[in-house]
């Protein structure tokens, strides 16, 4: 006689799948973000060399500086357009429909011809970036197991980071508009991806679609009869239910509450200090900063160094996280951030002359001193990415409470992304106000004030449940918050999400 039991590689194989297929729309999306790194010293001209001859764009100092932050300000209303598409398409269909705006803004950038374009572009491809956020989110929580909820979300980071290192390897090999091209690839390879996949199970289940919602969770459970997935499907169908009352309970108060204000306030700051306190301003011109700082290798080459360190830092993270906790990462992180930025800052003040600009036009030069800054931006690179860069993403499933998660989740989203326009938008001017070490040591400054920050005010919550951390922020003081050793088994206590970085 046969067995019924299923292994449980096949029960865990479909949800891989769906996180491969739903992760492509990450890699996009940290393709995006980077592909200004790799256009601007080309089109600027302090990239001479990689200039083709049949190139006739230019861009001023201010052009390229709102060429490299205009995405940023317009992803907060893609946000809001995201949440409202997501719930009225399905998390599936949304997935399919949100790449539709990359498509055209790399076919775009591929055909420009203005700057007036390359801005449409830009644009296009914030309100992408942002329109992306949702339903990537909301999927991957929705489709998983507790058990591997958490390493299957944490590879969002990973897969947004390998879309930096591959638009970085592209500069260094071809032309900004073959990248475009490229790039181009990955969101219609991603509607094909999602095409197979089934519809969350929890979503069609809201929509009173229960045969469909059980026939979606057989696929996702390794494609096994009824029986298999009776109990869990129970379980979402009262999970749902429960979800419902508590939603239509209060809500009107329940955001200005203490237990909400408080966990708002710190993950919002968390932000503030990741995006102002080094890498996040300087990202889209790190081929010409590396190119005045005289590095003894290739600018592009270097981006591309940055991008595997930021991929391994994420990578790390994740599996550090269980053995050192989210606070400890997050202090050893800013601590490392400001100290790299304050050596990087020291070089500049040693070794160039005032008025030296990472906008201006200078000769390639080769330095064997050199690869002193460069050494700092790898190691601020790798520090980053291992804790202050995504963990505030972890945090925004954890500490706020679950009746205005979404809407205060929402909130912080938004002001990041502002932050990140804040910081690439005012680097030309802090550059040219404070000087090549100026800015660098305001970076190193904003990152010192937020280690103080994180030391005295954010709480540890590894290994503790979302019912806990809530009644934590509700009675407590912050500082009091302690490891707790328990075992946490229900959707409800494990519902944890890894967005964008």
């Amino acid at each position: 006689m046969k067995s019924n039991k299923v292994s449980k590689f096949r029960i865990i194989l479909p949800q891989i799948l769906a996180c491969v297929a739903k992760n492509l729309i990450l890699i996009d999306i940290g393709m995006s973000i980077v592909f200004p790194s790799i256009v601007i010293p080309i089109l600027q001209g302090t990239n001479p060399e990689r200039r083709g001859s049949e190139e006739l764009l230019r861009f001023t100092d201010s052009q390229a500086s709102w060429f490299g932050s205009l995405a940023f300000v317009c992803q907060p209303i893609g946000c809001i357009l995201s949440g409202w598409v997501t719930e009225r398409l399905g998390r599936k269909r949304a997935m399919i429909v949100v790449n539709f705006p990359h498509i055209a803004a790399w076919l775009l950038l591929h055909n420009a011809s203005s700057v007036t374009e390359m801005y449409a572009a830009a644009v296009i491809l914030g309100l992408g970036v942002g329109f992306m956020e949702t339903p990537v989110i909301s999927y991957i929580g929705e489709i998983c197991q507790p058990s591997i909820r958490g390493i299957l979300t944490a590879t969002t980071g990973v897969a947004a980071t390998l879309g930096y290192s591959i638009v970085y390897l592209l500069g260094s090999v071809t032309t900004w508009r073959q990248s475009a091209l490229f790039c181009l690839s990955i969101p219609i390879l991603t509607i094909f991806a999602i095409l197979f996949l089934p519809e969350s199970p929890m979503f069609l289940i809201s929509r009173q679609k229960e045969e469909k919602a059980m026939r979606s969770l057989q696929w996702l459970r390794g494609w096994v009869p009824q029986q298999h997935v009776q109990e869990e499907f129970q379980q979402l169908k009262k999970f749902h239910a429960s979800r419902k009352d508590a939603q239509d309970s209060d809500n009107s108060t329940i955001v200005w509450t203490k237990a909400t204000l408080k966990p708002f306030f710190i993950v919002t700051m968390f932000f503030v200090f990741t995006q102002m306190s080094g890498l996040a301003g300087m990202r889209p011109y790190l081929v010409q900063i590396f190119h005045t700082y005289q590095i003894p290798v290739d600018p592009n080459w270097a981006t591309f160094i940055v991008g595997l360190l930021k991929l391994s830092g994420n990578i790390f993270c994740m599996i550090c996280v269980k053995f050192l906790g989210k606070r400890r990462i997050t202090l050893i992180s800013a601590a490392g951030v400001a100290m790299s930025c304050f050596a990087i800052g020291a070089y500049a003040f040693l070794h160039f002359p005032p008025g030296t600009s990472s906008f201006g036009q200078h000769p390639r030069v080769v330095n064997p001193n050199g690869i002193y800054p460069l050494v700092g931006f790898f190691v601020l690179s790798f520090l980053t990415s291992f804790g202050i860069a995504p963990l505030p993403w972890v945090l925004l499933s954890e500490i706020l409470p679950f009746r205005s998660r979404g809407l205060t989740s929402g909130i912080s989203a938004a002001i990041n992304y502002i932050l990140v326009f804040v910081a690439s938008k005012t680097y030309l001017n802090l550059e040219q106000g404070l000087s090549m070490h100026g800015v660098i040591w305001f970076y190193a400054s904003v990152g010192t004030i937020g280690f103080i920050f994180h030391y005295f005010l954010l709480p540890e919550t590894e290994d503790r449940t979302l019912e806990e951390i809530e009644e934590h922020f509700s009675t407590q003081k912050i500082t009091n918050i302690h490891i707790s050793k328990t075992n946490h088994s229900s959707d409800q206590e494990k519902d944890e999400v890894y967005p964008l970085a």
